[in-house]
């Protein structure tokens, strides 16, 4: 197999892969073949680290059917993971061609990581990229290098799953927040099926350590098993994405999201950043989506514009909030569970994640932009604050330095369950107070960046000062003034509150899972 670029008529340029690509000690080479050599002047080999931009340019030497490249192994041993990797040519007519190496991602028994080696306490291997089939170098500590590369190359045995196996029509695969939770529309989904649909076959993509109610089949994101299953399964239901596209014609993927967005999504986002970055392949994901689940008329049009979603969108009100509408919760059982002490009024602070923050694939660096010792004065002694990070947020908090009425909840799947219990929500741009809304609790909005993160980082749907059912503050003093006055700000935004109300939430009556279920799986099936 060649990983390779057709520059002008005349010349080809190629890397065979993998027997190109070599250890030799301390030294990668790396063999560029050529169609016509004598129409090269010099050649250099390009490697760019994604994270910093970073590019090593590497002049290649003349060899006997082209040119080689030495890459020194200490490249591949800082914190970069993933480097992309170019061709510069100085063609002899003095045109200089760049391009990246191109090529056809290896079929049949060939692993996708087909190079590999162990470098002191990191690995390093070779694989071409799903986006734009081109030649990257992955390197890592070894026991992650390890797990990414197994599953990586279980990933390339999904299409002969789909092309081989048999649809298990009675099974349903599970997802939420990358297979890292047990959580969000996904969960009260699967909570309801189990009721009015016991003939089906539940199996969660979940990679914590939380015991799922019904005993189902759990296997680990990424796994072989993973990959088998989702390709035989009936029926899909995820909240963010998976790791490969393409489904059989009979399977039905819903995709139940998870919120009502403020901040803009997708192709609607006008400033560079992550979300931009994956626009196509959240694009080439969501051509396998058969339904499209929407909390209201707002979400259902901005959905269908910036995921340039032409399928049906099942407008019915998300399921996460049944629970929030409980008529007669038990919320001192759930306290206990939680490992949190009663009697105390519980103030939930759930801020989002900065897309300008990112640390890695799929986590972001969490800045608390909040005074603890000031907050935490402020608090009246029957109240407790909560946190609880995004789920792409890679830090935790240090537990030492927290005051004894503040608790970091952030290893919590569920951010639900702090909702059903919160006195009082504060968040900033999160999707999480559409959901709370339905409780007519008070919202807070602590905006330390709001003019920052709609210009430059993501932008807003919604005017953020006339729009929310809340009061806007960015300090921690302006919280804890809010958080004292609680009854007046209840009552000064009472008639906003209630118009969010019925332009957001008046679909969720506490009944959507029910109404979701019957919609997407119907009833039993008498065999």
């Amino acid at each position: 197999m060649n990983s390779s670029v057709q520059h002008h008529p005349a010349l080809l340029l190629s890397i065979p892969v993998p027997d190109g690509i070599r250890r030799e000690g301390e030294v990668l080479c790396l063999t560029v073949n050529a169609s016509d050599a004598s129409a090269v002047q010099a050649c250099r080999l390009l490697v760019v680290g994604r994270r910093a931009k970073v590019i090593a340019a590497f002049t290649c030497s003349r060899g006997a059917s082209g040119f080689e490249a030495r890459l020194p192994l200490e490249l591949f041993g800082d914190d970069e993971t993933r480097w992309d990797v170019r061709l510069e040519a100085t063609l002899d007519n003095g045109e200089r061609l760049e391009t990246q190496l191109l090529g056809r991602h290896p079929g049949g028994e060939t692993p996708r990581h087909f190079f590999n080696e162990a470098l002191a306490e990191r690995g390093l291997s070779t694989y071409l990229s799903d986006s734009a089939s081109s030649l990257v170098f992955y390197a890592a500590p070894l026991e992650l290098h390890g797990r990414v590369t197994a599953g990586e190359n279980a990933k390339q045995a999904f299409a002969g799953y789909l092309a081989d196996l048999p649809l298990d029509e009675n099974l349903v695969i599970f997802e939420s927040f990358l297979g890292k939770s047990y959580s969000g529309n996904p969960r009260y989904i699967y909570e309801e099926l189990r009721r009015s649909r016991p003939d089906l076959r539940c199996v969660w993509s979940y990679n914590g350590d939380q015991a799922i109610p019904g005993d189902p089949q759990v296997v680990r994101r990424g796994s072989p098993d993973y990959y088998r299953l989702l390709a035989q399964a009936r029926y899909r239901v995820n909240n963010v994405i998976f790791p490969v596209h393409g489904r059989k014609p009979e399977t039905v993927y819903l995709q139940a999201w998870h919120g009502t967005p403020l901040k803009r999504l997708s192709f609607d986002i006008e400033v560079s950043g992550p979300e931009v970055d994956a626009r196509d392949n959240f694009y080439r994901e969501s051509r396998s989506w058969s339904l499209l689940l929407s909390e209201n008329a707002y979400s259902t049009e901005v959905f269908k514009r910036a995921f340039r979603y032409p399928g049906e969108v099942l407008e019915l009100g998300y399921p996460l909030t049944d629970p929030l509408l409980d008529p007669a919760p038990d919320s001192a059982a759930l306290a206990r569970r939680l490992g949190l002490p009663e009697g105390k009024r519980f103030i939930l602070y759930a801020p989002t994640w900065r897309d300008h923050k990112a640390i890695g694939a799929w986590q972001h660096a969490f800045d608390l932009q909040l005074d603890l010792a000031t907050l935490s004065a402020g608090l009246a002694d029957d109240q407790m604050l909560l946190i609880k990070a995004h789920h792409l947020v890679a830090e935790t908090l240090d537990h030492a330095a927290l005051p004894a009425n503040v608790r970091d909840m952030s290893h919590l799947d569920d951010v639900n369950e702090l909702c059903m219990l919160a006195d009082v929500l504060v968040t900033d741009y999160s999707s999480v107070f559409f959901d709370f809304a339905v409780t007519g609790r008070p919202i807070l909005f602590y905006c330390y960046d709001l003019e920052l993160y709609a210009s430059a980082i993501r932008g807003f749907y919604l005017d953020v000062h006339e729009d929310l059912p809340g009061p806007v503050t960015a300090t921690t003093e302006g919280l804890v003034g809010l958080l004292g006055e609680l009854d007046a700000v209840a009552r000064e935004y009472a008639p906003r509150y209630r118009e969010f109300q019925q332009r957001f939430c008046s679909l969720n009556d506490g009944q959507v899972a029910r109404r979701v279920v019957q919609a997407v799986f119907g009833d039993a099936r008498d065999d």
